[in-house]
């Protein structure tokens, strides 16, 4: 064949055929290449040569990236952004380490985690983490940025709903499953026109008149969505994390438009006594907090 082939390789073959290169001497970690009966030096290497697989052309290595993780890159999303720096370089623990954390120690490449089950790339600015079955991310879309109105034991988070979490956003903002699982509860018991389906404020006739939406996971506790404008899901669906499930509003006893997640075991009835729940991408959420989506595809 044409080549291209780098020199080591053309040297073991020369070696095994009993015949010797001339072209290749000094030229180990270069590309060659071969036209007609007369080899040559395609180019030069400065970082060695990478052999391909089987009918396709040898490669010079591009040179080594300076390590530029600021927290956690999951492997993947590092080489891919290696190869669009001015010059394109190469990250030295991949691909063994695609689906791990890395990071920097100073200037070295590090594994800063092995991801068991996989790593999730979160928003831009926002850590990658390793994928946990356990694991929930916050209800919106990958990117979007709302703040934590109220957190846990909250002025109305007490009770049953002490380990709720308020979001203030605007009404029909998109919803995401915070983990997948199957939905459970999809009730619409405000519709458009109903007295409360956008309060003006707190009306104790809207008690237990929000829309909502409760997802049972594969460990059977239930995520519920509370104060929704519409479903974009039914009982009985399958979802994944980060699918859309329906949109925000201000629907039940509310004194604004929010979304409210809680996390809570299966009591038998949709609404129970919610359970602490904490989110990969934002573990030091707290009332005041705006808090970046990592509920990326």
């Amino acid at each position: 064949g044409d080549g291209p082939y780098c020199g080591a390789g053309v040297g073991e073959h020369a070696a095994e055929s009993g015949c010797r290169v001339p072209a290749l001497a000094g030229h180990e970690g270069d590309v060659l290449t071969c036209e007609g009966d007369t080899w040559s030096v395609g180019e030069s290497c400065s970082d060695g040569c990478e052999v391909t697989t089987p009918g396709e052309g040898d490669a010079c290595l591009l040179p080594l990236c300076p390590c530029f993780v600021k927290v956690a890159w999951c492997g993947t999303g590092t080489a891919e952004h290696g190869l669009t720096m001015d010059p394109p370089c190469r990250v030295p623990l991949v691909p063994e380490h695609n689906d791990d954390i890395l990071g920097c120690d100073g200037d070295e490449w590090i594994v800063k985690e092995v991801c068991e089950l996989g790593c999730h790339a979160n928003a831009m600015g926002v850590p990658d983490t390793c994928n946990d079955e356990s694991s929930y991310r916050l209800p919106f879309a990958c990117g979007a940025a709302f703040t934590c109105s109220q957190g846990n034991n909250g002025s109305s988070h007490t009770g049953s709903q002490k380990y709720a979490w308020d979001f203030a956003m605007p009404k029909g903002t998109p919803v995401h499953a915070s983990r997948g699982g199957v939905v459970a509860y999809a009730e619409v018991r405000s519709p458009p026109g109903s007295q409360c389906y956008d309060p003006p404020g707190i009306l104790e006739a809207c008690h237990n008149k929000a829309n909502f939406i409760g997802i049972r996971h594969a460990d059977g506790t239930v995520a519920l969505y509370l104060h929704l404008q519409s479903l974009k899901v039914k009982v009985g669906d399958v979802v994944k994390q980060g699918d859309k499930i329906g949109l925000s509003g201000n629907s039940g006893y509310t004194s604004g438009p929010h979304l409210h997640i809680q996390l809570q075991n299966e009591c038998g009835i949709w609404f129970c006594q919610s359970v602490p729940l904490k989110f990969a991408d934002a573990p030091n959420l707290a009332k005041g907090v705006k808090a970046t989506s990592g509920n990326c595809p």
